[in-house]
């Protein structure tokens, strides 16, 4: 059965028990400390250090002739409204308490949490004759939504004593991807001209994709002897994470999948990386990039498709939920919930699924005032097939008070804000080269103080 090592901490009592909703929910803030904003933008403004690559596979350090890339983290990410992860998650002595009390008055009618985290362990970078640049590298990314309605937290917390006459959504809508990517490509420099090409051969670790067409799951409150009808039409495809909810026992048996993150798998997808520089003068330079074009993996191993659809009223009192929130040594969901095969009754079947991948877009230019001192202007753009585009537009400004030490700031503007302050170090001793770079500073390095989470980080060298 299910069990985690948290505690609750005491809520307002309500008609409804909160057990049967905490197994969804913690889905989504087991999570929380890894996610939060989604540019980035101040990696691209620095073309001559190697990781810088991966914006624009044209970017090449000037009169070098072998780059070897070790490891660099990048994590970007946004939750909507003010929430937290300290404002869940409380230690007490050894013990984390679950609490949603200040969470709640911080939610929107709809909240989305988005996360995209690229860990590059090794990329090759050589210069052969003819100005030609060959390249190669693995990385190891996770991109995703998921997307919740405040109602789901308020039931699981304050119990149903709110919703009495209504009709209330507690659907969580997801799209989760993990997988591992492998490239090789090229670049070609024609003088002003650079042009550059990259593939990228895909292999999925693990999804959960919600359907859009199946996405309903509703909880009414009658205003007459306040029984509970528990309403379901909801379905989702998933590889390698969650094989199974079983509920025909005693208890709410969610099962995972055999998550490993092995660098091959049967789930393969391909994608394809263009990029382009152009020195308009000895001080200005221009730029462009076009990232995952075609992006798609076909799910197949461990693919199933989980849907549950039905209608149950509840008559209450059968489900011992005080315990629950009153803690625990820890939380057992393996309780003698002999009705909840009657809510949910998730049935399973072997399917194949598609996901896509985001597609990105960089542009922008570098002023060159001296040896010392630049500017930057750079705009990146990224759209999802079945999602709103995200734009977010930077000007940044570098200092190189040594030769190889280079100081920076960006000022950007995005959906989400229209003040973000970004800062990089880069330090280059001789072929090393070790740089820090974040698009929202204030946010790099309070993690769970905070909704946001922008930085990256890596070191390579090159000759």
């Amino acid at each position: 059965m299910l069990k985690t090592n948290l505690y609750y901490k005491k809520g307002l009592p309500g008609c409804f028990s909160r057990s049967i909703w905490v197994t969804s929910f913690l889905l989504v803030f087991l999570s929380a400390p890894k996610l939060s904003a989604q540019q980035e933008l101040m990696l691209h403004s620095l073309p001559d250090i190697w990781h810088s690559n991966a914006t624009n596979p044209s970017f090449f350090s000037a009169n070098k002739h072998f780059a070897l890339g070790l490891p660099g983290v990048s994590l970007v990410g946004s939750q909507s409204g003010n929430l937290t992860y300290n404002d869940i998650f409380h230690k007490e002595g050894d013990r984390t308490i679950v609490d949603f009390s200040n969470a709640l008055d911080k939610m929107d009618l709809q909240n989305t949490v988005l996360i995209e985290q690229r860990i590059e362990t090794v990329s090759l970078g050589l210069l052969l004759p003819g100005k030609i640049w060959l390249q190669a590298g693995h990385a190891n990314r996770v991109c995703g939504s998921i997307t919740y309605p405040k109602t789901l937290p308020a039931l699981i917390w304050e119990g149903n004593a709110p919703y009495i006459g209504q009709t209330v959504d507690i659907a969580m809508q997801a799209k989760l991807s993990n997988w591992n990517e492998w490239s090789v490509g090229f670049a070609k420099d024609f003088g002003k001209f650079k042009l550059g090409f990259r593939a990228k051969f895909l292999y999925g670790i693990a999804a959960l994709m919600t359907d859009d067409a199946h996405k309903t799951a509703t909880v009414t409150t009658s205003d007459d002897i306040y029984q509970l009808t528990l309403a379901t039409d909801y379905g989702f495809h998933s590889s390698s994470l969650i094989s199974s909810i079983d509920t025909t026992q005693y208890g709410f048996d969610v099962k995972f999948g055999k998550y490993n993150s092995k660098l091959f798998s049967k789930n393969k997808g391909l994608a394809l990386d263009i990029g382009g520089q152009y020195k308009l003068n000895e001080s200005v330079t221009l730029d462009f990039s076009l990232l995952d074009l075609g992006g798609k993996i076909k799910w197949k191993e461990e693919s199933n498709y989980l849907i549950s659809q039905g209608s149950y009223e509840y008559e209450g009192g059968i489900l011992p939920g005080e315990g629950i929130i009153e803690g625990w040594d820890s939380l057992d969901l393996s309780l003698k919930l002999d009705t909840i095969n009657d809510i949910f009754n998730f049935q399973k079947k072997a399917e194949e699924f598609t996901t896509t991948i985001p597609f990105r877009l960089y542009a922008g230019g570098q002023y060159e005032l001296n040896k010392k001192i630049s500017f930057g202007l750079s705009t990146y753009f990224q759209k999802s097939a079945d999602e709103k585009g995200v734009l977010a537009i930077g000007a940044s400004a570098r200092w190189k008070p040594l030769n190889w030490c280079s100081i920076g700031a960006m000022y950007s503007v995005n959906k989400q804000s229209a003040a973000n302050l970004g800062l990089h170090l880069v330090l280059t001793p001789g072929p090393l080269q070790v740089y820090f770079t974040s698009d929202d500073v204030l946010y790099a390095f309070s993690i769970k103080n905070s909704s946001k989470v922008n930085f990256r980080a890596g070191i390579s060298l090159i000759f």
